[in-house]
């Protein structure tokens, strides 16, 4: 049992110049990576969350410890006041005799616990206020109690209480002297808790209270104040009981949560840390000094041992050093927590006694010299996230799922809390791009649910918070999550792609058919991915990966794939660092792919799980995000000059494409790989003619080559001179030979035959030897050199070579070739022991643990140089993005909606249109909102041609006083929920954005047509204009007319009997069929319902903001779905009554008549449609010429004054003119009641001879015709 030192006043420790003020070590000067603290932000007022004072505080504390004591045998019945006698005397100048105090000297030496109590009870008196309490003279007898060791649990954590409260209370602060000094004694008094073993419950109350005492310590204001080695020995202790298995869950879960709130701590502490070396303002590549940063870090530095699971089913317990009886048990936290103790009792006591006086003679050396108290800062920092991350190891069978569970949740606070700024610090970043990446992608290939789980969440809040320096880390883990979740083979897989015709049809088509995308199961393969290494450790040319994952772990794999899709910019900083970079794959492109196949299941693939819905809300997420973006103007008109201007980035796409199709080419033939590359200039002669240097450049920078066929290729002798050429692009300078030759290896793979690889390895020498190394005396010894180091390689690692060639063998083998003298051993040792330690990696040629790792190495070599990840707060890449990702979106939108089984998935879809509808519009993308309308329209079903039935009237019922038509169509699209929600969709979209539509107004006016037909329209929208009765609607089926008269009528014979015409939408009002049902009155009531919310009135209302090229694209679908040549033209006599010609007639006349500004744009149009009825006007129903004839004349009635339209009206007149004259008996009287209004038009331009000739020739020919 250790004794303890008094804390009397007067004794050595008021000696000790170290229990100063925290103020005055404050204004010292910090070292880098710590804490600058200022003293006005440190020193607030000292203020006590109690209304007992705090000297009532502190002696209630006293007393509880001290009665604890009591209540043990080893302090019943002992009196503290007399333990300290003989000090008075001595300060008197009176000797110190033995005689009567012998005794009470035996008592003090056995009770030093209790002699702590009372001299701090004697040192109290002396304190007036708080703030002038010695911090560590009021800890030192309760922490005395803590690492006694011959104290009881219960007397421990009474020990350990008192010690909270004066933290928790503000009685030990800040302000207080000696502050460092105590915080730092506090945390190793804690850390190395020891007391005697009762039953397993209490103990393990002690420890639970012991870890309370170091959480207060760490996360209250004193805490800042703790050394760097204080606070790993605390997260040492905290994260050993987390993995302790003999301990239970209780204590285990409450250590767990101990420690996440230290973290929290901890990480927050790095927002305020400033550190000459490593602070990093801007995202830089590693640098080459971070190996002399990280040496002056771990010079002195603290160091955490690694927690290992202990298999101990009980409390362990060990014995005290000074302990004579092997029945006295005591638990040591330090010792029974340290990982793998082996020691024997002996070797314990022995190391604990050495550690013991290591102690008093540093504790000696405090007083006498102390050294300043540093605040933790980086050096604790990087040791914690050090130790995390290793347990994390995947192939450390040591550490267990629990343990890993229990590292992934502490280091995902950490990153949550402080992850921007750890990738302030290059010291810390370097630890999260390699070994933590690294852990984290092999840990994301499991199938437990709960890791998977935790792995993807830690992954996804690293990648958003550090996401500047993680780019290549982010390329893999994305393609793996798209890998892992695709089919090998069917729609899903990432060989198939969406595409879309003119007519809205939706299709799967192989990649192979889409440019630059050539997905083949040859040699060529090209993988649009980059270089990274496959998390599989599978080769490029055997990736066969098992995909076939449970529900639960796909539905995990793209909930993380949803989370990164969460952040604004997440699809436009895809498409911004990598699809636009030559040296990354097309992420941005692959991920919409994967999307929008995977929103619906593949009848050979996955069945419908949440999962596709999940596709489906990724894929809305990104067109809300562009919509919010086009909200919000962002940079709108002006690119920032951060950015790349989108043109170069779409000339950098279209040569990546090249480059991809080019390699393809290669890998399948070399020589029309070149031939593509030459025709496309993506290799370009010099001022010679020679090719060999630029394509030297492409074939050691695009990653997607076969490494394999490249090797053969370069090692033929024709191409000797490429070869040399390939070679000179590397930097040898300054490197061993060993190191070089690794450099070139990581290009290609060396070919077969023993002759290629002396070509290949001579013509390296040859370049090496351009250098001109001191160890090598001729380009001969270069070449025999090189030849030995790739047999050196082959021997070491290959494992069919039983017997491995020694160091001396080595330089046996290469004895007198350095030009007749030996290499120097110094050199030739090098080489062997880096070969021998650290295989040379032949590209493709190692699969598993071994090819990921040289596939890593790979990943993190190519970070150095592919630049930061840049996040793109921008629409200026929008419209592209949008082009690129239209047809998928909306594949999958689509199906959603055709598949729907409720209404969030059906209002979903609708916000879809309506956003992929805004987008275009406002990207002005006429083909992409042609394509919305278009399968709106297709969806409604009113699309295909339908006529009521001729030869029985539909029929008509009464509801609410109003009559309406029961007809076939509007039975079925009443019935149709689906197609009434596409069809106000589709209207809405056309009424908003109409001036976007080019060939979609086609379907739009073909639904008119069909709602037309069967007396849906509204009735405003058959309202036309009659020069004898005004305005009338335009009847479905004109009245059989009476028969004829043979004498002439006076008043007109067709007035009377046109009107008729004019009356109901039927001929009469006998002979309709049955009378509907109930469930068909209905269904016709949805269908008015519906048209009625489409507003088709709007639709037509506003014409002239609308653009030219809009108006002509409407004007030209009206021609085409309102009049019919061919069936004009038909040899087979009449043409019955079409009311659909008359409709758009009217439409057309309209419009022109609307926009009389832009007439001479619209009138070929308007007169091409009344000229090809009129054409045919002896076959056309009468009431379809008459009503032709009106329109003509309505026309030229508006325009009469414009001076630029007198010659085609004239036209016009002339085609009047010259009607037979049985057309012109028919429509006589409506003809000359126009022709008198045109000559009633306020018009001089009328009054020309031309013009006068022409009426009065019209005028005649009616005459003689009626």
């Amino acid at each position: 049992m250790s004794s303890t030192t008094t804390t009397t006043p007067g004794s050595k420790h008021e000696q000790r110049p170290a229990a100063v003020p925290l103020v005055s070590s404050l204004h010292q000067r910090t070292a880098p990576g710590r804490n600058s603290f200022a003293a006005t932000d440190v020193i607030a007022a000292h203020r006590i969350k109690s209304e007992l004072t705090w000297y009532q505080l502190v002696h209630a504390e006293i007393i509880a410890v001290t009665s604890a004591m009591r209540k043990n045998a080893r302090w019943s019945g002992m009196n503290v006041n007399g333990l300290n006698m003989g000090g008075l005397g001595m300060s008197m100048g009176l000797r110190k005799g033995h005689g009567g105090n012998s005794e009470l000297h035996s008592r003090n030496q056995e009770n030093p616990l209790m002699g702590g109590f009372a001299s701090l009870r004697e040192y109290l008196n002396t304190v007036q206020e708080v703030e002038d309490l010695d911090a560590l003279l009021l800890l030192n007898p309760f922490l005395e109690v803590i690492r006694s060791g011959n104290t009881t649990g219960p007397i421990a954590g009474t020990a350990l209480g008192s010690i909270e409260k004066f933290l928790h209370y503000g009685i030990v602060g800040l302000r207080n002297p000696s502050i460092a000094f105590a915080m730092n004694a506090l945390s190793s008094a804690a850390t190395h808790c020891k007391f005697e073993a009762s039953d397993a419950a209490s103990d393990e109350l002690v420890l639970l209270r012991m870890l309370q005492v170091l959480e207060m310590a760490l996360t209250s204001e004193s805490g800042q104040v703790l050394s760097d080695e204080a606070v790993c020995e605390m997260m040492e202790t905290g994260l050993s009981m987390c993995c302790q298995m003999r301990l239970s869950e209780m204590l285990r879960r409450s250590a767990e949560h101990v420690m996440i709130n230290m973290v929290i701590a901890i990480f927050e502490r790095l927002k305020t840390l400033e550190d000459e070396w490593v602070y990093i303002d801007s995202p830089t590549c590693r640098s080459e000094n971070i190996d002399a940063a990280s040496k002056d870090i771990n010079k002195g530095a603290p160091h955490m041992s690694t927690p290992r699971q202990s298999s101990s089913p009980t409390l362990s317990t060990e014995q005290q050093p000074s302990s004579t009886t092997v029945n006295k048990e005591s638990i040591d936290v330090e010792n029974d927590l340290a990982e793998g103790n082996t020691d024997t009792t002996e070797g314990a006591a022995s190391k604990q006694k050495e550690e013991h006086e290591d102690e008093e003679e540093k504790e000696n050396n405090e007083i006498i010299e102390p050294a300043p108290l540093r605040p933790y800062g980086l050096p604790a920092i990087r040791e914690l996230l050090r130790v995390l991350i290793s347990l994390l190891n995947p192939h450390e069978h040591k550490h267990t799922d629990s343990m890993r569970l229990m590292a992934l949740s502490i280091l995902n606070v950490a990153f949550e809390v402080g992850g921007k700024s750890i990738s302030r610090f290059e010291i810390l970043r370097n630890l999260v791009a390699d070994d933590f990446c690294k852990y984290l992608f092999q840990l994301a290939k499991t199938e437990s649910t709960q890791l998977l789980s935790l792995t993807l969440r830690v992954i996804y809040t690293v990648m958003d918070t550090m996401r500047p320096y993680l780019k290549l880390q982010q390329e893999l883990f994305l393609f793996f999550l798209i890998e892992r979740l695709s089919p090998a083979s069917g729609v899903g897989s990432r060989a198939m792609v969406i595409d879309m015709d003119d007519e809205g049809n939706i299709s799967l088509v192989h990649s192979s058919g889409k440019d630059g995308n050539d997905v083949k199961t040859s040699t060529g393969h090209v993988d649009v991915r980059s270089g990274s290494p496959n998390i599989y450790g599978k080769s490029n040319k055997n990736q066969s990966i098992d995909r076939n994952t449970s529900p639960e772990v796909r539905e995990l794999l793209l909930e993380c794939l949803l989370q990164c899709s969460r952040i604004p910019t997440f699809m436009v900083d895809l498409w911004y660092n990598y699809d636009c970079d030559l040296s990354c794959g097309d992420l941005f492109e692959e991920a919409i792919q994967f999307l929008s196949k995977n929103s619906f299941p593949d009848p050979n693939g996955y069945p419908a799980f949440d999962s596709h819905f999940l596709c489906l809300d990724t894929l809305l997420m990104f067109i809300d995000q562009m919509v919010e973006r086009t909200n919000t103007d962002i940079n709108t008109g002006s690119i920032p000059k951060s950015f790349i201007d989108p043109e170069e980035l779409m000339t950098r796409k279209a040569r990546k494409r090249l480059i991809l199709k080019g390699a393809s080419l290669f890998n399948e033939s070399p020589k029309k790989g070149i031939q593509f590359l030459l025709e496309n200039g993506i290799v370009v002669p010099d001022e010679d003619g020679d090719v060999n240097v630029s394509l030297a450049r492409f074939l050691g920078t695009t990653q997607q080559l076969n490494k394999k066929s490249l090797g053969e290729y370069l090692g033929r002798p024709e191409n000797l001179s490429l070869l040399q050429v390939f070679m000179r692009q590397f930097e040898f300078s300054g490197k061993r030979m060993d190191e070089s030759l690794r450099i070139v290896l990581e290009t290609f793979r060396l070919p077969g035959e023993s002759q290629q690889i002396m070509r290949v390895a001579d013509t390296f020498a040859e370049v090496f030897f351009e250098t001109n190394p001191v160890e090598i005396a001729n380009s001969e010894a270069a070449q025999v050199l090189a030849y030995s180091i790739i047999l050196l390689n082959t021997d070491q690692h290959n494992p069919q070579v039983r017997k491995r060639m020694t160091l001396d063998d080595y330089m046996r083998n290469l004895r007198g070739v350095n030009g007749g003298n030996d290499f120097s051993k110094d050199y030739l040792r090098a080489i062997y022991e880096t070969i021998r330690h650290d295989e040379i990696v032949m590209p493709e040629e190692h699969e598993g643990r071994l090819g990921f790792n040289y596939a890593w190495k790979q990943l993190l070599h190519r970070a150095d140089s592919c630049g930061s990840f840049v996040v793109c707060d921008t629409t200026a890449y929008d419209k592209d993005l949008f082009r690129l990702a239209w047809k998928p979106a909306l594949a999958a939108i689509a199906y959603a909606f055709d598949t729907a089984q409720d209404d969030s998935t059906l209002q979903k879809a609708i916000s879809g249109f309506h956003q992929c509808a805004m987008l275009s519009a406002h990207f002005q993308l006429h083909d992409v909102f042609d394509a919305i309308v278009i399968n709106l329209a297709s969806m409604t079903g009113l699309i295909e041609k339908t006529n009521s039935r001729n030869s029985v009237p539909d029929p008509i019922v009464d509801v609410a006083g109003q009559k309406y038509v029961v007809s076939d169509l509007a039975i079925r699209f009443g019935r149709n929920y689906k197609g009434q929600l596409a069809a106000v969709v589709a209207f809405a979209v056309v009424t908003r954005h109409g001036n976007s539509m080019r060939k979609g107004w086609k379907k739009i006016l073909e639904i008119i047509r069909n709602l037309f037909v069967n007396s849906l329209l509204p009735g405003s929208m058959l309202q036309v204009e009659d020069f004898l009765s005004g305005t009338t609607s335009i009847p479905l089926k004109p009245k059989t007319p009476a028969p004829a008269k043979q004498q002439n009528r006076r008043d007109g014979s067709l007035l009377s009997t046109l009107s008729s015409y004019l009356l109901s939408p039927y001929a009469n009002d006998e002979g309709y069929r049955a009378d509907p049902s109930e469930e068909e009155v209905e269904s016709t009531m949805c269908a008015v319902d519906c048209v009625t919310a489409c507003k088709l009135e709007e639709l037509f209302g506003d014409m002239s903001s609308l653009d030219n090229d809009t108006l002509v694209s409407l004007m030209t679908a009206m021609q085409d779905v309102g009049y019919n040549t061919e069936e004009v033209e038909s040899p087979e006599g009449s043409t019955p009554y079409n009311p659909v010609t008359v409709l758009f007639l009217e439409f057309i006349v309209s419009i022109a008549i609307r926009n009389g500004d832009r007439i001479q744009l619209l009138w070929p149009y308007a007169v091409d449609y009344i000229f090809s009825v009129l054409k045919h006007a002896d076959k056309q129903s009468v009431l379809v010429v008459e009503r032709t004839v009106v329109a003509l004349l309505r026309l030229c009635i508006s325009f009469s004054a414009k001076d630029e339209m007198q010659d085609s009206i004239l036209q016009c007149l002339k085609v009047l003119r010259d009607f037979p004259p049985a057309v012109t008996q028919a429509v006589g009287e409506q003809m000359m009641a126009g022709i008198y209004s045109l000559s009633n038009a306020n018009s001089e331009n009328l009054n020309k001879s031309e013009f006068v000739e022409t009426i009065l020739e019209i005028k005649q020919k009616v005459a003689s015709a009626m």
